[in-house]
This record gives C-alpha cells, structure tokens and sequence, in this order.
C-alpha cells in the first residue's frame, strides 16, 4: 500500500479534498472580535481566554530598500568556544558524509504545542487530520534537551506544526534558551486572546523576533485561507505588542508580518507594504504560498506574479531542486538541526508532520547522541547522497518531475512502508539550510568585530567562516569528489 505526500503526512487525495471542503463549510467566518476561535481541550497546557484581547529578504521573499531595524544588527551573541569547534565539526562531518557524527546542531525547531486554533486549508493540523496526538510540551523535557545542546545552538525556532502561544509557558521557554545565547523566533497566527501580563511576559523574556501570519490587509480576504481567524484580533495584538514594546524600552522582538501570496490576495501586497509600520510591524516578509492541495477554488489559486508562484519553473524552489540533484551534497539537516515535538518524538527535519515517520524518541534515548545516531539517521545519512547524486539522466528527469508534481498540487506517491521519509524527499531546495545558517552566523560575527574589535568575534569567525573560504571550498569539493568516486567504485564491487 502507497502513502501519499502531504507535508510528509498518510492521506489520499480524494480524503484531503473532504477535509478541504468539510473545514471550509464548517468554520465560520462571523466571529466576534475578541473572541477565541476555538477551544482546545485534548492539551495539558493552557489556552488564555481573556476578554482583553523594512522588508527581509529569504528564498523569495521580497525587499523593500532601506535599512532593516535596528535589532536584527548584531543578532547573534557571542557563545562558548565549543560552540565554534563544534561548527567545525559540523562542517567536517558532513563533507566527509559520515553516517555517525559527534557534533551537536548547529540550530534547533522545538515547538510549544502541535495543535492550532485555526483551520488553514493549506495545513494538516489545520485541517485535523489527526496524524498527531495534540500535545504540549512539558518543563522537564525541554529544560532538558536545552541543557544538553543548548550551548551549541545559535538559533531555536519555537514553532512547527502548531500554535506555540497556546502554551502558557512560552515566554519561560524563551527565557531559559536566551539565558543559553540563543536567538529565539517565533511564528504565530495571533488570534489568541492573550492578557496583558502574557504580553509583558513575552516582551520581556528576550524573544528576537515574532513572525505574525497575516494574509490580506481586509477581513474578507484574510478569511479565505486562515478559517477561524479574526482579522481584527490580529490586528488589535500586533498594536498592543507594538505599545507594549514601547512602553518597556524594548527593540525587541521584531515584529515580523508574513504576508504569503495566493490570486486572491495578491492586489493587497502594495498596501500592506504601506501599512505595515502603521498596523505595528517592523518589517514585512512577502513570498509564495505553498499549495497544498490541487487548486481548491478561490483558496489555494497560486499567484499570478511569477516571483510568487511555485509552480513557474523559475521559482527558488524549482531551480534549487535542480541543482540539489545534479550535486552529490548531502542534507544539512541530518548533521547540523535537530527537530524535537513536544511529545519527545524527534524528526529528520521540520516537515514530516506524521509521528509514522518519525526518526526516535528524545525521552526514551536517554541521550542526545543516542537517537540522533541511530539506525534511521545512519540510513538517511548514507542514502541521502546517493539519491540526491542521480548520474543517470532519465532517473533524474523522475526525480524532478515527481517534485515538480509536489509543486504542482503538493499530492505525490510517497513513502513505501518500508521506506523513511527522507528517500523521497520532495522539498531539496531545503537541504542545505544548516549551511545558510552557519554562513549567516558568521558572516555577522564579523560584521560585530569590524564594528567592536572584540576579538571573540575574530576567533568565531575564524573557526566557522574561514572554512567558507575559497581555497578552502575547493578542497572541500575536491575531497567529497574523492569520496564519490570511492563509493561509486564500491558499489561496482558490490555488483
């Protein structure tokens, strides 16, 4: 029996089409402002039921000119040596393709909560296909895994598949990892009711940067996709952020609003790009929606601007795919982030959504080491490479034309029973984000010593951007090369 891809999650077509069309005649659109969206009550954590109630550039993501806020300037703080050897180590590791490795993530996705208050149409939380237990993480695991990596960590993302403000103890989960020297992001849709001390606690805990899902500068084109939202309570806590954050003498967080682009919102990017200062944003993130499903109406219609449309063969995802299979790199993810779920699952990456796809469990590992090296990862680590490096052309046209499929309705043959996630990974253009990552890292960290002469800086850079260095990129290529070919000749044997 085949699964089929949906965000990595086990659904039929025909069963995604239901749920699509049962979740858009469900929810309605008339909602108090003010007022929760829905009750979650299969959690043990806390939903506030109060009655309170520059543009940055990333994979094609749009940028306005001028300078970005201030508090994205020397973002990174300085960490313990061991954290740059241990970038080192990453970079070693996975040139050299090593299925067990001793290094520690270089940044990490652990997310409060995997449920939601809204229904996104392009979401499988969202659209309760119940791949997933709903859970909240508790103290105890995430102080845990913190102590154990977070020295490595440069940045932590507190969001995945679910709603982290749902959670009461966010703002105590991003104050424990900034006390570690970690940049913390956020995304929220921002429809909870919170209170004023869950503002201030928020504000205060250190958080960098808030990513707020706003699709549409009105409620009916808002509505379309995020069912169950209230435009106006959006709106209404992005102002009492924005306030609060005055009010404290605090640049931070940035308030971040995503702006993701379908047909039916696209005539409304001009204005947000007028007003996001005004409605309580520091900046505004624009890019192309993903589309999960074949096109459902009015809902999931792609873009018409090329830049926009995932679909348009010169679309980011699209030419990365292409030069991800015609290289023999191998996926940063299984040496450089870890992907923790608050039930301790952990994930190859942050997109298998179905705890059937899952590499392990953090609490039943007793060590870090001991799942991230286990027989999934092994078996990723040493098959990635091949799959990726397809010398054989027609087998790589399939490779293209069955993520070009993904692309063009997010529906594809997937994972075999026997299989891992990772054998038909349908998004490489995200392969080699931990990279990205490292040469952000230290690209700022020489920015901060040109600007400070804290030599601290220097030695960071020194043990994490050298090895971005020219002569030193082709050694690496030329050692991965000889590698290649020691395989290669290996499999002949084999034969």
């Amino acid at each position: 029996m085949k699964r089929f891809f949906y965000y990595f999650t086990i659904a039929e077509p025909a069963v995604l089409e239901k749920k699509i069309e049962q979740t858009v005649s469900k929810v309605s659109d008339k909602r108090e402002s003010g007022q929760i969206v829905e009750k979650i009550d299969k959690h043990p954590g806390e939903v506030f039921e109060s009655t309170h109630c520059e543009v940055i550039t990333y994979f094609n993501r749009v940028e306005e000119p001028g300078e970005k806020p201030e508090a994205n300037k020397n973002k990174f703080l300085p960490k313990p040596i061991k954290a740059y050897l241990n970038v080192l180590a990453f970079r070693i590791n996975s040139a050299l393709k090593r299925e067990i490795i001793k290094n520690y993530p270089i940044f990490a996705t652990i997310e409060p909560t995997n449920f939601c208050n809204l229904h996104c149409l392009g979401c499988p939380t969202g659209l309760r296909l119940d791949l997933r237990k709903p859970t909240a993480i508790n103290w105890e695991l995430y102080k845990e895994i913190i102590d154990e990596i977070g020295d490595y960590l440069f940045d932590l993302y507190m969001y995945n598949w679910g709603e982290p403000l749902l959670h009461s103890q966010t703002p105590e989960f991003i104050k424990y990892a900034k006390s570690k020297g970690i940049r913390v992001l956020l995304s929220t849709n921002l429809n909870a009711n919170l209170t004023d001390e869950y503002i201030e606690c928020l504000i205060k805990s250190g958080l960098d940067e808030m990513i707020v899902s706003l699709d549409g500068v009105t409620e009916d084109t808002y509505k379309k996709y995020r069912r169950g939202g209230n435009f106006a309570v959006v709106r209404k806590n992005m102002l009492r952020i924005h306030a609060a954050k005055k009010r404290f003498d605090m640049k931070t967080p940035i308030i971040n609003w995503q702006f993701l682009v379908f047909r039916h919102n696209e005539h409304e990017i001009e204005t947000a790009k007028e007003k996001y200062k005004e409605w309580g944003a520091d900046c505004l993130t624009i890019y192309g929606a993903f589309i999960p499903s074949k096109s459902y109406g009015e809902y999931f219609a792609p873009s018409t601007i090329p830049e926009y449309n995932t679909y348009h063969p010169d679309h980011f995802y699209n030419t990365e795919t292409r030069k991800q299979l015609a290289s023999n790199r191998t996926c940063s993810w299984l040496y450089g982030a870890f992907v923790l779920n608050p039930d301790g699952s952990v994930s190859p990456c942050c997109l298998t959504h179905s705890e059937s796809d899952e590499f392990g469990n953090y609490l039943f590992s007793k060590s870090f080491f001991n799942v991230w090296n286990n027989s999934k990862f092994r078996m990723a680590r040493r098959l990635l490479p091949r799959l990726n490096n397809l010398k054989d052309q027609t087998l790589r046209e399939l490779r293209v034309r069955e993520i070009t499929g993904m692309l063009n309705g997010m529906i594809a043959p997937h994972i075999r029973n026997n299989e891992i996630a990772c054998q038909r990974c349908l998004m490489p253009w995200l392969q080699n984000i931990a990279y990205i990552k490292v040469n952000e890292v230290s690209a700022s960290y020489m920015k901060i010593f040109k600007e400070t002469k804290n030599l601290h800086y220097l030695l960071g850079w020194i043990l994490m951007g050298v090895p971005n260095s020219r002569i030193v990129m082709i050694l690496r290529q030329k050692i991965s090369k000889f590698f290649h070919i020691i395989n290669t000749l290996s499999d002949m044997g084999k034969g």
